[in-house]
């Protein structure tokens, strides 16, 4: 459960040291897009939250694997140029995620929910689930491409404000 907040340096700290410089630098242009940064100590590490108008833009997460990043791609269908874009792997992991029950059944997921995103590839269509459709390790292989997506939300988000 998540208790007591951390600081930056101190999640920083947490990643590889050979991550650090870039979730640095990520972090350096989510502030710069208006993100608050939210920062707590979980079971499994740190979580880092980034967020605008109250609503999380992404988190940073710590399992086994190492560290890795959810954006909560809500508005992913303004940017599906980023997503055609992406590596195969990446694409085929955001596939296969869970679709979003709500989004293709209202009554079928709690009243909580805030529904998932939907966003077109390939000439598909996939509806998702914002816990997993968009949920990634932070490797050098998808660091810039996390990097995108994320920003991508962040500046659609902002326009809209």
């Amino acid at each position: 459960m998540a208790k007591e907040k951390g600081t930056f340096k101190e999640f920083l700290s947490a990643v590889a040291p050979e991550h650090q410089a870039f979730v640095e630098e990520l972090n350096n242009k989510l502030m710069e897009q208006g993100c608050d940064l939210v920062i707590k100590e979980a079971k499994s590490g740190y979580t880092a939250s980034y967020r605008l108008e109250k609503k999380t833009v992404m988190n940073w997460v710590f399992r086994k694997s190492g560290v890795m990043a959810r954006i909560y791609g809500d508005n992913a269908g303004k940017y599906e140029d980023i997503i055609a874009a992406l590596p195969a792997d990446m694409q085929k992991k955001m596939i296969a995620s869970r679709d979003c029950k709500r989004l293709i059944d209202p009554d079928a997921c709690s009243d909580t929910c805030v529904k998932g995103f939907v966003y077109g590839l390939n000439g598909n269509t996939h509806r998702k689930c914002r816990n997993d459709g968009m949920f990634f390790l932070l490797t050098d292989e998808t660091a810039e491409h996390i990097a995108c997506l994320v920003c991508a939300e962040a500046a659609v988000r902002k326009s809209a404000l």
